[in-house]
């Protein structure tokens, strides 16, 4: 029993409903808050923590990658800057590079001023090609970010508060306007419902539940009060409704008539249908949008009108709200003709009652919507495009103010669309065009309605840009302008590949140089100057010497670096209006326009040479490099672009065949020489595949005994045309166009199996030397080439003897000491030759370890005449006696120089005096006699 009691009275609570609500909303947003302010700590903790060690790695990695380079060459200065750049962040607290050899301290930096905090220490090793070289440790001051952290936390509660009171307040606020305030008026209503106080009505605006609901007591007071009148009227018209009835029955006949007027006339269709869907009347609109007549639309169900997307919607619409509440707000939906076309419609249904104020049936208002929603369509579209066309576009009103901007304007101009709405559109002017174009823009606007033309506009961030515009005016049924629309699309890309596109015709991509053409051009313009003034121009060509010796060691890289060093070389010894080009590859053309006498050009011939005096650093090597330059003058050696330049490359060939690093005049003489050495470059490159190449063997003799110990191979061209060729007539040519290292590789095979011939014959075994130029004995596989040699024909390494000159070994030490030693590994002899004519170091010629020295015929060509010359033999001789190494003489021609070379203590002479160059046929029996001694 006391169960059902308390069913029957329910707990209530003395709460008011507004603090009920404002307990809920505190705990509603205090308990999410602070489990998320939590959670945003613990983020903003983790990220500070993650943001502070990839800083450290970064900065250790940019000291450690940084210090690569200084503390190999152990260059305090170079490193340096780098140690202070990173000390200028505020967190570093030291910083200190260790050298792993020395084990000292290479550099360090420590901030005067330490703060207090904790602090982390990060460390890492220095790398150099392979090699750990040292220790980069940085100390880090942490306090930061227990700083950040609090300021974070802060924040966080500071923003945390304010969200919950304004989200309090604001939460109340709506609360209190739409619905605890409504529901104290809905209260007052239902008490003077209670009281019968219904004269004054309630007004209910509100669309929402609680303004449905008080139009609901709005009816139910004025039902009321109606039937409280009816009774009060029928009380009072029981007497007079015999003779109203008549009155009352005409007026309903008139109401009827205008019904069915308005029925039938009504422009939206109209449809009545029972409950249960069956369809019992129907206007002309409803029948004409259904394509049915009246007969055959009442034998349809309502239902099957309507579509099946929108079958739910009816049907909720009639049991929630038209049999509650006797009408439904407007809706849409959409209905199917008798053609089971798609036809939307909106909406409007309100319920018919009987006698007894029962719903009995449905009346709709149905409105034919097609074009509505084709209109619709129309804009959607109309805004798709507008927003995601690549063009920007801009609609002002008649007063040129910004109205609207879509995405690609913000994309182009960097302004975003509350930035400009309002503004006028010349806060995109670029300050380039005057007022007379803009006036003769507008004009033509207003005039013609539309303009187009390339325009500069200026962004957001100041930077000036080129478009193509083009703006239409809009215009009312007046013919009065309303709108301007612009659209317009970046020129910048196009603009720059035009002019990229201009700049690869006339200049050179790697040095920025003019190209030939352009060049050309110039040149044609300062002969004709020259020709109309009566003066005199030059034309200087530049070939920079040994460049492929460079391009093929070092690589391509260098030989880029090199070619941007010397143009940068050549243009800084020019004087104004003097003119440099890059012909291609490493030929350079310079044009000095207007000359009074050929020794300006000389003048500037020596000052591009001696631009070229300091030496280069590439790729960890110094490079010392030198031009040779060939000059000829307008009008005596040519009168057109193509005979200057020929011309002049005459004269450079000519200074290069000279020994480099010099400049020559154009002689008509060269011309012979120039057409030789083109005959011999282009028949160069066959010469190999026709077998042209043929071997001479000089013989290296003993001065003890006569004894032939040995034979130096030297190349000989068999030209098709120009006969035997020696080699002075080739080898530079074949440097120059790259083919040195094929020609090299052949003369070490094929000596390599000549020698091997000689010695399946029982000839005396003996060594054979060959020469390396400075491309091949630079190249990495020439070990393998020499090996494979001596192995495909059975020789062992001693009887191979490298010939290296002075010059060639002293250009790269490093370099040279690598491949010595492994020349020295194989078991090869090395010889030194040219040995006096270059720079050698003493302490170096001690490390290279070669077996022989050969004194250059230079020195001996003048013993024992010159005493100078006899000096410099005798010094040679004793230097190479105490190094341990044999000295061979070569060009010996003379008695004298034998016996002077004898009672020196010479070990090998190599000349005209015994036997010249010879065929390996001649050879072969000269080393059959075994001795081979003057005749004294």
């Amino acid at each position: 029993m006391m169960a059902s009691q308390e069913e029957k009275n329910p707990v209530t609570s003395s709460l008011s409903l507004r603090t009920v609500f404002t307990i809920a909303v505190v705990l509603g947003l205090l308990i999410p808050a602070s489990i998320i302010s939590y959670l945003s700590i613990n983020i903003q903790r983790d990220n500070l923590t993650a943001q502070l060690e990839t800083d450290e790695k970064r900065l250790l990695d940019i000291v450690a990658l940084g210090m690569q380079e200084p503390l190999w060459n152990l260059s305090r200065q170079a490193g340096s800057p780098l140690i202070s750049s990173v000390m200028e962040d505020a967190r570093v607290v030291s910083i200190r590079v260790t050298d792993t050899q020395s084990n000292q301290v290479f550099l360090s930096a420590l901030r005067s001023e330490r703060r207090v905090g904790g602090v982390s220490f990060v460390q890492k090793p220095v790398i150099y090609r392979g090699e750990e070289i040292g220790q980069v440790t940085l100390e880090f001051d942490t306090e930061h970010l227990a700083n950040a952290l609090h300021n974070q936390v802060k924040n966080i509660l500071l923003i945390l508060v304010a969200q919950l009171v304004l989200s309090i307040l604001l939460i109340m606020s709506i609360l209190h306007s739409r619905f605890l305030r409504p529901m104290h008026s809905l209260t007052e209503q239902a008490t003077q419902l209670a009281e019968l106080k219904l004269e004054s009505p309630f007004y209910w605006a509100r669309r929402d539940e609680i303004g449905k609901l008080g139009k609901h007591l709005e009816w139910t007071r004025s039902e009321l009060k109606r039937l409280i009148d009816e009774l009060r009227a029928k009380t009072l018209a029981l007497e007079a409704d015999i003779s109203r009835r008549r009155e009352v029955e005409d007026a309903l006949r008139r109401s009827e008539n205008k019904y069915r007027e308005l029925f039938w006339s009504n422009l939206d269709g109209i449809v009545i249908s029972s409950l249960d869907g069956q369809v019992m009347d129907a206007n002309p609109a409803f029948l004409n949008l259904m394509c049915y007549n009246l007969d055959q639309l009442k034998q349809q169900n309502f239902w099957s009108l309507v579509g099946q997307e929108s079958e739910a919607l009816e049907r909720f619409n009639l049991d929630n709200k038209v049999l509650r509440f006797g009408y439904c707000d407007e809706f849409e939906a959409v209905y199917m003709n008798r053609f089971s076309n798609q036809v939307p419609v909106s909406v409007k249904t309100v319920a018919m009652r009987d006698a007894f104020g029962r719903i009995n049936a449905v009346w709709r208002m149905v409105r034919d919507i097609s074009e509505k929603r084709a209109a619709e369509e129309r804009v959607q579209l109309a805004a798709k495009v507008f927003e995601n066309t690549v063009e920007g576009i801009m609609i002002t009103d008649s007063d040129k103010r910004i109205r609207s901007v879509n995405k690609a304007f913000t994309e182009i101009t960097g302004y975003s669309q509350q930035e400009v709405l309002g503004q006028k559109t010349s806060i995109l002017s670029s300050g380039r065009h005057d007022e007379a174009f803009y006036g003769n823009m507008w004009l033509a606007i207003d005039s013609q309605g539309s303009w187009q033309g390339e325009i500069w506009n200026r962004r957001k961030n100041g930077e000036i840009y080129p478009e193509w515009l083009a703006i239409n005016a809009v215009r009312n049924p007046l013919s009065e302008i309303t709108h301007y629309v612009a659209i317009f699309s970046d020129l910048t890309e196009r603009k720059a590949a035009d002019e990229r596109i201009q700049f690869l015709a006339h200049f050179d991509v790697l040095t920025s140089l003019p190209n030939r053409a352009h060049m050309h051009d110039r040149v044609e313009l300062a002969i004709h100057n020259a020709c109309r003034d009566n003066e005199q121009m030059a034309l200087l060509l530049l070939d920079l010497d040994r460049f492929k010796t460079v391009n093929e060691s070092l690589g391509h890289s260098a030989g880029d670096i090199l070619l941007q060093v010397a143009a940068d070389r050549i243009k800084s010894s020019l004087a104004a209006g003097e003119t440099v080009a890059r012909q291609g590859g490493d030929e350079f053309i310079i044009l000095l326009p207007a000359i009074s006498d050929p020794s300006e050009a000389a003048l500037a011939a020596e000052r591009i040479r001696e631009s070229f005096g300091a030496s280069i650093e590439l790729h960890n090597h110094t490079i010392t490099i030198t031009p040779s330059i060939g000059i000829s003058v307008y009008p005596d050696d040519g009168r057109d672009f193509e005979t200057l330049v020929r011309n002049a490359d005459a004269a450079m060939y000519h200074a290069k065949s000279s020994g480099r690093n010099s400049y020559k005049f154009y002689t008509a003489d060269l011309n012979a020489r120039a057409r030789e050495i083109l005959a011999i470059e282009s028949q160069l490159r066959f010469a190999l595949e026709r077998n042209e190449f043929i071997l001479h063997y000089q013989p290296q003799v003993a001065m003890a005994d006569g004894r032939i110990t040995g034979a130096e191979a030297l190349i000989r061209w068999n030209h098709p045309s120009l006969g035997i060729l020696g080699p002075a007539r080739f080898i530079e040519v074949a440097e120059e166009r790259g083919f040195i290292v094929q020609i090299g590789n052949w003369v070490i095979r094929e000596a390599c199996r000549q020698l091997a011939l000689w010695h399946g014959q029982g000839l005396p075994k003996m060594s054979l030397a060959v020469n390396l130029s400075a491309l091949q004995f630079r190249q990495q596989d020439l070990a393998e080439v020499l090996e494979t040699a001596l192995r495909s024909h059975g020789l062992s390494a001693d009887m191979l003897d490298v010939e290296v000159t002075e010059s060639v070994i002293m250009e790269d030490v490093t370099s040279t000491l690598q491949a010595i030693d492994s020349i020295k590994g194989m078991g090869l002899q090395l010889s030194i030759d040219d040995f006096g004519t270059g720079y050698s170091s003493l302490s170096y010629l001690k490390r290279f370890k070669a077996d022989k020295l050969k004194i250059d015929r230079s020195f001996v060509r003048d013993i024992p005449n010159d005493p100078d010359d006899s000096a410099i033999a005798r010094a040679i001789i004793n230097m190479a006696k105490n190094l341990n190494m044999q000295v061979v003489a070569e060009g010996v021609e003379t008695i004298d120089q034998w016996r002077f070379l004898k009672q020196e203590g010479c070990d090998l002479i190599q000349g005209y005096l015994l036997a010249k160059p010879m065929p390996p046929e001649e050879f072969a029996g000269l080393l059959a006699k075994g001795n081979l001694l003057p005749l004294e």
